[in-house]
């Protein structure tokens, strides 16, 4: 077992942590978790970090009730979709396990939104998340170079839940996958060791999130959505098809999208082959 601590070396990726244009090389990044990301049997040393009220949390460490710890931004799709359905679940287990939200990077620097130049602009969009989500528990404020988000991976919607001893019980790529984190907060409060001690579903929570693309580029500002198109040109693409939808849940809207993207690149395969028949 590992212990984090805030004075062990960050890793070296070789990546400039306050991006100003996200790229592919960052898209793979975000694919899965790194070999030395902070995972279930570890424990999370003490973080003390500011609050949107101007005190402060400890983050990590032996604590009196667990903790689940959820990564977001402003600018990052994955966190609009996963937001209502953490307000859901801690609507459900808030009574009992302990919700904090840490605002990192931003995932999609755009105009509006450009990545942080000091404490009190991310403080700001902080402020903004809370804003955009309703938030209705306390928001964290990671320093400008992410000192806490590098040692937990630096992915930009990962969820970890904590005992009160400070060791993490269960982590997912992806907050989206609110069916394994419930899973895993009723194991911890029933003092078991969840099952499925890690959530690496991709298909599902990134199909969920293209309903919100769109909308969140356009938050972002200019800048983002054309660094998306670069870099990952389907997202963008479902992103928009996303708009041709008019179900009132976003996540439905993705998952349509996706689908509709599906087809349209069989039938253009389908096409290409016909040519060469």
């Amino acid at each position: 077992m590992r212990t984090i601590e805030t004075t062990d070396p960050l890793p070296d990726t070789g990546d400039v942590y306050r991006y100003n244009h996200f790229t592919p090389r960052l898209l793979f990044r975000d694919l899965r978790f790194s070999s030395d990301a902070l995972a279930p049997g570890d424990s999370l040393a003490v973080h003390e970090l500011a609050t949107l009220d101007g005190g402060s949390i400890n983050v990590g460490g032996r604590r009196e009730r667990p903790l689940l710890l959820v990564t977001g931004s402003v600018t990052c799709p994955m966190t609009a979709s996963a937001m209502p359905v953490i307000d859901a679940l801690h609507a459900e287990f808030g009574d009992q396990v302990d919700f904090v939200l840490l605002a990192v990077r931003e995932a999609h620097p755009g105009a509006h939104f450009p990545q942080p130049g000091t404490d009190e602009e991310k403080l700001g969009h902080a402020r903004s998340l809370q804003e955009r989500y309703d938030v209705s528990f306390p928001i964290a404020v990671d320093t400008l170079d992410g000192d806490l988000h590098q040692r937990l991976d630096a992915k930009p919607n990962a969820a970890f839940l904590l005992d009160v001893t400070g060791e993490v019980v269960f982590r997912a790529q992806w907050a989206r996958d609110d069916r394994l984190i419930r899973s895993a907060l009723q194991s911890v409060l029933a003092g078991t060791t969840p099952v499925k001690r890690e959530s690496r579903a991709l298909l599902g929570p990134v199909a969920r999130a293209m309903g919100s693309v769109d909308e969140v580029m356009r938050v972002a500002g200019p800048g983002a959505g054309r660094d998306l198109w670069w870099s990952a040109s389907p997202m963008a693409t479902a992103g928009l098809l996303a708009r041709l939808f008019r179900f009132k849940r976003r996540d439905h809207r993705g998952i349509a999208a996706v689908v509709a993207l599906g087809a349209l690149m069989t039938a253009e395969l389908a096409f290409l082959a016909s040519l060469f028949v």
